[in-house]
């Protein structure tokens, strides 16, 4: 049957008791959100023609009382739903951000026990992914005075799959191909494994690794000796030994060493951390020209020595006979994680850090605040975490704020919505990550993304106020409480963006940094850079030109008239930026931000808004991290004009760098899309200083012309030397505990690593564009077969070990026979052709075999620690 537009209609199942006008509804007790159960479906993609997508609820009541219409049923979802898409029987509506509620109206009829109700309605954009459906679902019954009961969850919900073919459906004419058992084999095919005693096993790749013949054993009793300053470095290698290994060792200044740790007096590379790890059959040599450098060296160390002593926790460790000379590329090789949009506990952060300092990244971007959470307590501003740190059902926001991204009704501490670091916490972090050389760049996100901290100060501003205490319930208040102006943020907020007009603003900035600072301080750890964010304020647009944050302000508009340099409202940005960089600057911390804080808005001359170069703030030493590079959407050369002017950049680009962004187009493959899909190999064939030398595509994979590149700036020289690094980011919108944090980031951080640290792989310098292709898949080779049989070994047990994405397995029927293939050597493959899914005890896949016909066998990819991939599935009658 076909579903009209904006038409609801109930699907009954059995007798549908208590239709309105037909039978009195019985006094009876309400549901239960366990007896409750909920359907979403993804009707159509493209619907009415539009960019848009209409999905379908399905309620059933499985209870023995009816549900009446007492009650609101609460969501999550991305996209915004239409207004007025839903008849006349419900009505959603949108609270804020990715928030809205479901709600009866007078025209609903009670649903009747073992009863279903199928309703439609219509949301902005297309779903492509089971992380687009609707999360985080719970009832709330009113009684018969109208007071709210306590929330309850619905646990079972289910998200119909979205495709069942080879292709998903943008619109009625796009499509995107999801993929199967043959395309991922096909795509597998082009990869040649290398030979592993071949290669370094040292990631990311050093300048020169020679390898020798012999071989130097560890073992207990074994000595450490340290040049002066590098007692630190010491301690960490015997700790290290000692953690990954049965290994016993001990700190020497004379006797006999087998470890020796010293400054490297002669090198050619200028680079502070330049390095020489040298293993003999006399023991290991480790020299650099700091202790930073020396730390790289004992990883690189650790890297090299077999997993197999990884895996059994050896008492006798083999080292190979070798020599590595390295230094990294760039100075800046960097990890952005957020932890408001959902929370991370502290030892899992802790963990990151020591895998970052595995890989040799060296800064650390803390994302701690933003609309969904403050996640650091201050010291004079309890509320922030009081409040500003939970998230759970709440009439007024007073006690926590909003849930969001399906965190749920309740707030419990150390879940995704809601946690916060203590003072002590946050000092032990900052040390653990100054013992490994990592700098924590904590990042303050100001003036959007800042619901989380008005919130807070609302709440505190109502509890002093009720106290009688005026003065300090606005001593720190971010919002004009007679701000009418109306906007709406890319993340759907309404009231995201602190008030730039009142001193108050200020007066808390310089509190919160104060706070932080003194937490370096008591960690005796150097707060060299704050990032002050900056990105995303929503300005007026076409459809709404009178709109915008600010636009309706008392005490903003006030302001306006007295800074004459400003004439519209938005240009208040700049305003608020300069004097948080002041605040910054007068204590001797530079600032860092997204983009935006590099850029000015201008009229060109068709009378268009475009963003231009900033030149006011280029003699404040001000650090853009360049985001916003998706082909065809015109900022792809926005970096390099930044660099070019002047800037000291950051490249973050999410083409390759957003490891939030899903693996692959599989709908089952968790991750956003918006910028694309990010994979290792995406991570690892950025080119940081030529973008145009990358195979160019759009965000869904399709290959463009080279005329996209015409009119793009290139970087010049002295533009090259303001590159100063790159650094990948997890955002943390779909990413629910540390194993899906650890999925997220490996195996995709390994290409951030290898690009971040090893030289420049000179791609663009290839004659053509075959030659070209054919080098990048050379080099591809000598890289993922490295990964499979040293790191994602090595990571699984790591640490106790790295919930790593494990590949799905490639699958082709060919002449008869079943061939299989991996995108990283060193897993087992095994299947089943009964139906159930593989395990570590079904068969092994070890040569081609005939399969029968009609047959369907499912295969998975396990790892030497047990853990698997997705299941892939091919049966035989479907291929031709």
């Amino acid at each position: 049957m076909i579903m009209t537009k904006r038409v609801m209609r109930f699907l009954m199942i059995g007798l549908f008791f208590g239709l309105i006008g037909c039978q009195e509804v019985l006094e009876s007790k309400d549901p239960t959100g366990k007896e409750l159960s909920l359907t979403w479906e993804l009707k159509e993609n493209g619907h009415d023609g539009k960019g848009q997508s209409l999905n379908a609820f399905s309620l059933t009541n499985h209870s023995q009382d009816s549900l009446k219409s007492n009650w609101t049923i609460y969501f999550h979802q991305p996209r915004k739903v239409v207004p007025g898409s839903f008849g006349d029987h419900f009505i959603i509506s949108h609270i804020n951000g990715d928030y809205f509620k479901l709600e009866p109206t007078e025209k609903f009829a009670a649903l009747a026990p073992t009863q279903t109700v199928e309703f439609t309605f219509v949301s902005e954009a297309w779903f492509l992914k089971a992380v687009d459906a609707p999360s985080g679902l719970y009832i709330v019954f009113k009684d018969e005075q109208g007071h709210e009961q306590k929330p309850q969850l619905i646990e079972d919900m289910k998200v119909m799959p979205l495709t069942k073919g080879a292709k998903l459906a943008i619109d009625a004419t796009s499509f995107i191909d999801v993929p199967t058992a043959s395309s991922l084999y096909d795509r597998n095919i082009l990869n040649t494994q290398i030979d592993q005693d071949s290669l370094c096993p040292i990631t990311p790749s050093p300048i020169s690794c020679e390898l020798g013949d012999g071989v130097f054993e560890l073992t207990t009793g074994m000595s450490v000796s340290f040049s002066p300053g590098l007692e630190d470095e010491a301690d960490f290698l015997i700790e290290s030994l000692g953690k990954d290994f049965n290994l016993v060792l001990s700190k020497s200044k004379e006797g006999k060493v087998s470890l020796l740790l010293d400054s490297l007096v002669d090198s050619k590379e200028e680079s502070r951390a330049a390095y020489e790890l040298k293993v003999d059959e006399k023991g290991v040599s480790i020299k650099g020209r700091t202790a930073a450098a020396v730390f790289y060296g004992i990883q690189s160390l650790r890297a090299v020595v077999p997993v197999t002593a990884y895996e059994k926790k050896a008492d006798v460790v083999t080292l190979p006979q070798l020599k590595v000379t390295d230094a990294p590329r760039f100075e800046y090789r960097g990890l952005h994680l957020d932890v408001v949009r959902n929370f991370q506990s502290k030892q899992s952060v802790l963990k990151v850090l020591d895998l970052m300092s595995f890989y040799k990244l060296n800064k650390f971007h803390f994302h701690l605040c933003d609309d969904e959470g403050w996640r650091l307590a201050i010291d004079g501003l309890p509320e922030l975490t009081e409040v500003g740190s939970k998230r759970g059902h709440s009439l007024d926001e007073s006690e926590m704020i909003n849930p969001a991204y399906g965190s749920g009704p309740f707030a419990v501490d150390n879940t995704p919505g809601t946690g916060h670091y203590s003072k002590n916490d946050f000092i032990e972090i900052l040390k653990f990550a100054d013992k490994r050389h990592i700098e924590v760049i904590p990042e303050l996100d100001f003036p959007g993304h800042a619901r989380a901290a008005i919130v807070s100060m609302k709440a505190r501003q109502k509890k002093f106020l009720a106290l009688g205490k005026e003065k300090e319930a606005n001593e720190y208040l971010l919002h004009d409480p007679k701000d009418k102006s109306q906007y709406t943020s890319i993340q759907l907020y309404n009231d995201n963006v602190i008030s730039v007009g009142q001193e108050s603003t200020y007066h808390f900035l310089e509190k919160v940094v104060d706070e932080v600072l003194e937490m370096y301080k008591e960690a005796e750890v150097t707060l060299y850079n704050v990032h002050i964010g900056g990105d995303e304020v929503p300005h007026p647009t076409a459809e709404n030109p009178e709109g915008g944050v600010w636009a309706n302000s008392p005490n903003c508009l006030a302001l306006l008239e007295k800074e004459s340099k400003y004439q519209k409202p938005e240009e208040l940005f700049y305003y608020f930026v300069d004097r948080f960089s002041k605040i910054l600057s007068d204590r001797d911390i530079t600032t860092a931000g997204w983009e935006e804080i590099g850029l000015k808005k201008v009229e060109n001359e068709k009378g268009k808004t475009i963003p231009v170069v900033n030149q006011e703030f280029l003699e404040r030493n001000f650090h853009p991290y360049i985001w916003n590079t998706v082909w065809t959407w015109g900022a792809e050369d926005r970096g390099y004009r930044l660099a070019n002017a002047g800037y000291q950049i950051v490249l973050a680009n999410v083409n390759n760098l957003y490891f939030d962004l899903a693996y692959n187009t599989d709908p089952a493959d968790p991750g956003y899309y918006w910028g694309g899909f990010v994979d290792t190999k995406k991570a690892w064939s950025f080119v940081p200083l030529n973008v145009y030398s990358e195979k160019i595509i759009d965000r869904w994979g399709n290959e463009l012309p080279d005329s996209v590149q015409l009119g793009k700036e290139r970087l010049t020289e002295q533009g090259k030397k303001n590159i100063m690094g790159i650094q990948g980011q997890l955002w943390s919108e779909t990413v629910k505990g540390p194993d899906m944090m650890e999925y997220y980031l490996f195996p995709k951080m390994l290409g951030l690593v290898e690009r971040a640290w090893a030289k420049d792989p000179k791609w663009d310098e290839a004659i053509n564009t075959e030659e070209k292709a054919n080098k990048i898949q050379s080099d591809w080779n000598q890289f993922s077969s490295k990964v499979g049989y040293f790191d994602l070994k090595r990571l699984a047990y790591l640490n106790g070990g790295v919930k790593y994405r494990i590949a799905p397995v490639g699958a082709s029927i060919r002449e008869g026979k079943l061939f299989v293939n991996g995108a990283f050597p060193g897993f087992d493959v095994r299947y089943t052709t009964d139906g159930s899914e593989p395990t570590e005890k079904s068969d092994l896949y070890l040569k081609p075999f005939t399969l029968g016909e009609g047959v369907e066998v499912k295969l998975k990819s396990f790892n030497i620690a047990g853990r698997s991939s997705s299941v892939t599935v091919l049966n035989s009658s479907s291929v031709k």
